[in-house]
């Protein structure tokens, strides 16, 4: 059967069907995300030096690290869902529970270990 001008041709059809379900799995479309966002602040009144914040999953797993001054904030994402427990040299550790729908909010002091 020859293609005429305005007609798809048969071919093309299951290509672009298959082409629109490869760009919907790809893109999640749907699909749950099973991490969220955790944002640390180390006090203001810690040492003056830069701190390797270290965000750990539940598992015992390092999950994110940064380096954060004392004052300063760092936001993490790609976080697994669940309990986590941020550390960071010497202040004090914190756990906190990371939720798809809002940012976790953790400060590390060195007070109140």
């Amino acid at each position: 059967m020859p293609d005429y001008p305005g007609r798809v041709s048969r071919r093309v059809l299951p290509a672009v069907a298959l082409a629109a379900a490869a760009l919907l799995t790809l893109a999640g479309c749907g699909a749950h995300d099973s991490t969220g966002q955790v944002s640390v602040t180390v006090s203001d009144n810690a040492a003056d030096h830069p701190y390797e914040v270290k965000v750990f999953a539940s598992t015992g797993k390092l999950s994110e690290h940064q380096r954060v001054f004392p004052g300063g904030t760092a936001d993490f994402a790609g976080v697994p869902l669940g309990k986590v427990t941020v550390r960071a040299g010497s202040l004090c550790p914190q756990t906190t529970t990371v939720t798809n729908d809002a940012v976790a909010t953790v400060t590390l002091t060195t007070t109140g270990c």
